[in-house]
């Protein structure tokens, strides 16, 4: 440290300052160049972009112009004529100047006659050549179709051709075929002079035969090399031909992925390619076109930017540099003679730091004893505010539960009171209903005996007299309709009474018996009671597993299973099935009932343990049957769930704790699978 200090200040300045210079040119010259490569390659995306959209659109106008050359062609009378009378002679002294006007103007190089048949008639390139059967799709899409079609081609000889046929009809009549075609290369000389760049195609052998190919490329005058690379041949370009080995190097970068270019030099002369595949009529890609954009002009025109900029900047940091090498020789000069100053204070400072590194040491013990106080501290913070969060928890849950059991007793009570009013005039309504049917019954005989009287012993006069009275009052009808009246009432007084027997179960009037009960037991004799509501509609299927017996109250055990069992059925639709299962795991009992009914909205799920909450009809439930269920169970210490889906059915599962220092039974190996219970009751039914 002691040397770095003594250094002239001129190497300890001007190393660092030239090295950031030289740092600052090298930095200025990547982000000049970063920069012009990001607008040359922004602008190449642009071009690229407006060729395949020109591409599409010009594909379009195309088929367009095609389409209307073929009509024009097919409404020539004299061709028609010479194709009707077979004279293929005829028609090639009429089509002959007729493609030469179509090449000129069009670009369109190929006109073929074809027969009904789907076999050439005439070929005006080549006449000798015909009665050769046609497999090109675009001709084989319109002999199905019967219509117009059009698209690019790859020929035997390795020629990529616009085509377009057209059925060629005379008054209804099918005189035969008309095809036109343009080779690719006339529409890349299109492309070329409007978007003014250069294009290269190539082909993929897996699509070529080589004699074919090379026999094609001599024909038309072409160069050819097949073996240039492994998989592909060059087909078509607008630049001049560049060397053998200007091509395979180019040619081994092609890539069709997004945004893959790359950048090459031919013949001296920079480029950057990308290319995009050449789908067939099929929908094949047969090869690839490159887009070729010459960047030689715009490289040349940025080193004539940069390089005098960077001669002008490395002038001005040259001068700069003589000048501050001066100043600094001065400074240096001056430093000498403050340091020899200086040298004689750090002695004196250091005794001085002496003392505080001692007095730091202390004031560093202090605060590792602070902080460890602080880490003790907020440890018994958290550990506090945790048990204050579970204490307010359990105060959530207290409130939660006391509320819900002031909230119960209240219905309780009120539940109660309206039993006592209601069952007092039920009782006296259901007597005087028994004693109105002993009363009809006597009236029937009565009237029955003076039917017999008045037909043995009566004349005629009073025989009419009376059933004329009879039809009159309607005497048959009051007896028809009067048992119904009667059987009404009961019915009413009897729902009143099951009603009133569910408020009395609910408001806890009635004390029933603690007994070991068995739960099975339980449910089998509430399905023998609720066997006339099922009837033939409902099925039962029961998966009975091990389970112990249990203290509990038997009567309110069976309202419990009777409560959710008729539930289940009046949500099932006909034919419904109820499946009840039981076993034990982790010392508690499990009961579920599922139906396969309607199912319970998921926004009433919350509420069907609520007491009078009823989604049945009116004059169905009464809303008690749930919360008189909920109230058995916990008072047993149990618990009652239910999940529900629309359409699909409900499961209401039921769990108790064993008694203390019942042995737990082991779980049933059959617990899960559907309609399966143990000791031969697999697939039990009822209904």
């Amino acid at each position: 440290m002691q040397k770095d200090h003594n250094k002239p200040i001129r190497r300890r300045v001007l190393i660092p300052l030239s090295l950031t210079f030289a740092v600052l040119f090298a930095t200025f010259a990547h982000i000049a160049y970063q920069i012009r490569a990001d607008q040359n390659l922004s602008d190449f995306r642009h071009r690229y972009q407006v060729t395949q959209s020109y591409t599409n659109v010009a594909s379009t106008q195309r088929q367009a112009l095609m389409q209307q050359l073929l009509r024009e062609i097919a409404e020539d009378p004299q061709l028609v004529q010479a194709m009707q009378a077979d004279d293929r002679a005829a028609l090639y002294q009429l089509a002959l100047p007729l493609q030469y006007r179509l090449k000129e103007t069009q670009g369109i190089n190929h006109l073929y006659f074809h027969k009904p048949d789907g076999t050439t008639f005439l070929r005006v390139y080549n006449p000798e050549t015909f009665g050769d059967k046609i497999e090109r799709g675009t001709f084989l899409k319109t002999i199905q179709t019967q219509k117009f079609s059009y698209g690019l081609e790859l020929g035997q000889s390795g020629t990529l051709t616009y085509r377009s046929v057209i059925p060629w009809r005379i008054k209804g009549e099918l005189l035969g075929y008309i095809e036109i075609g343009m080779e690719l290369n006339q529409v890349l000389s299109q492309l070329q002079s409007i978007v003014k760049e250069d294009f290269l195609v190539t082909l993929n052998k897996s699509n070529l035969e080589r004699t074919r190919w090379e026999n094609g490329r001599e024909r038309f005058g072409r160069a050819q090399n097949w073996n240039l690379l492994p998989d592909r041949v060059v087909a078509y370009q607008t630049m001049a031909d560049f060397s053998t080995l200007d091509q395979s190097h180019l040619l081994s970068k092609i890539s069709t992925k997004d945004n893959d270019y790359f950048e090459l030099v031919i013949d001296q002369h920079d480029y950057r390619v990308k290319g995009f595949p050449l789908i067939d009529f099929n929908g094949s890609t047969v090869g690839t076109i490159l887009v070729m954009h010459n960047i030689s002009p715009e490289n040349k025109q940025f080193k004539q930017l940069v390089t005098p900029t960077i001669l002008a900047g490395g002038g001005f940091c040259l001068i700069l540099f003589i000048f501050a090498y001066n100043v600094l020789g001065r400074m240096d000069r001056q430093l000498l003679i403050t340091r020899r100053q200086l040298n004689d204070e750090v002695a004196n400072v250091r005794t001085s730091n002496i003392q505080l590194e001692a007095e730091i040491k202390q004031r560093i013990s202090a605060e590792k004893e602070l902080k460890l106080l602080n880490e003790t501290l907020e440890m018994r913070v958290i550990q506090r505010t945790a048990a204050l969060e579970e204490l307010n928890q359990q105060l959530k849950d207290n409130q939660a539960k006391i509320l819900h059991q002031d909230k119960m007793a209240c219905i309780g009570q009120v539940a109660a009171g309206v039993a006592h009013d209601i069952n007092n005039p039920v009782g006296f309504v259901s007597h005087n209903l028994l004693i109105f049917q002993r009363y009809l019954q006597r009236l029937e005989q009565f009237v029955a005996l003076q039917e017999e009287l008045i037909k043995a012993r009566g004349n005629n006069d009073l025989l009419t007299g009376w059933e004329k009275g009879r039809r009159d009052f309607k005497i048959d009808a009051i007896f028809q309709e009067l048992p119904e009246m009667l059987e009404e009432c009961r019915d009413g007084t009897t729902r009143i009474t099951q009603i009133v027997q569910g408020l009395r179960t609910f408001s806890r009037v009635d004390t029933p018996q603690h007994q070991l009960t068995d739960l099975h037991q339980c449910i089998d004799s509430t399905l023998s009671l609720l066997r006339h509501e099922f009837q033939d509609r409902i099925k039962i299927f029961r998966d009975y597993g091990e389970i112990p017996r249990r203290y509990c109250y038997t009567e309110q055990m069976s309202q419990v299973f009777m409560n959710l069992l008729i539930n289940a059925a009046q949500a099932s639709a006909a034919q419904g099935e109820i499946h009840i299962r039981t076993w034990t795991e982790n010392r508690k009992i499990f009961i579920t009932i599922r139906d396969n009914g309607c199912g319970i909205p998921e926004e009433q799920l919350a509420q069907i343990f609520e007491p009078f909450f009823t989604t049945k009809p009116v004059r169905v439930g009464t809303g008690l049957g749930l919360s008189i269920v909920y109230d058995i169970v916990t008072r047993h210490q149990g618990e009652i769930s239910v999940s529900s889906t629309v359409g699909a059915g409900t499961t209401f599962t039921v769990q108790f704790p064993l008694d203390p220092g019942t042995k737990p039974c082991k779980v049933n190996p059959l617990a899960g699978e559907e309609n399966s219970a143990p000791e031969g009751k697999q697939g039990d039914q009822h209904g």
